[in-house]
């Protein structure tokens, strides 16, 4: 079996938690269910915990509960000083290019973040692609649709694929179809059913080749 491509989610994986990148977008949801949607500053964070609990992120909850302009939301909720969280990593575009695999993003925001945290971190330059919600028909993950979409568009089969992921939700969803997965748990704990598990994406190289003695 040759493994050729290599999924990798943005955020919380390629960056460490710490820089709270997730904290603002969160804090950013709130203000739009707030400022957009009517909902009471007191039950602000719930309904966007339990949307996201139920659907796999709060904009698929929104647009299974009513219409929702998906475009607005992603632009309102990305808009995130990223300079501020996330310092340039050389040494993550080195790790990455000298990887002989496709490196390619999937995350659950929009591509403009996507792109916009992989150029922050300087390392736009060694990926394929960026599969944003837009890319994934607003189907996010852990759904099995988001991947089957993006291994279409790939002309890829599950089992040339490696996602590496901070969420355990995730990489369940991928293993139905057939990638290896890497957890990324940085501080969280590990999922006892991946391929491999890390602190960080520094990890990478060593789980990889881990893979590859299997």
């Amino acid at each position: 079996m040759a493994r050729q491509f290599l999924l990798l989610d943005v955020d919380d994986t390629l960056y460490p938690r710490a820089c709270g990148v997730v904290d603002r977008v969160d804090a950013l949801i709130n203000r739009y269910l707030v400022d957009r949607l009517g909902v009471a500053e007191a039950d602000v964070d719930e309904v966007r915990r339990a949307l996201w609990r139920e659907y796999g992120t709060t904009l698929h909850g929104l647009m299974r509960r009513g219409p929702v302009d998906c475009d607005d939301y992603l632009a309102f909720v990305h808009a995130v000083e990223l300079d501020a969280l996330i310092p340039p990593d050389a040494a993550l575009g080195t790790m990455l290019a000298g990887l002989p695999l496709m490196k390619v993003a999937v995350t659950n925001g929009s591509r403009a973040h996507g792109r916009a945290v992989l150029a922050r971190l300087g390392v736009a330059d060694v990926f394929f692609d960026v599969f944003g919600l837009e890319q994934l028909a607003y189907v996010p993950k852990p759904y099995v649709q988001a991947y089957q979409t993006v291994l279409r568009t790939l002309h890829a089969r599950g089992d040339e694929c490696v996602l590496v992921e901070d969420s355990s939700a995730n990489l369940r969803a991928a293993r139905q179809l057939g990638m290896a997965t890497i957890h990324v748990a940085d501080g969280r704990p590990p999922d006892p059913a991946a391929d491999g598990v890390i602190r960080s994406i520094h990890g990478l190289p060593a789980a990889l080749a881990a893979l590859d003695r299997r």
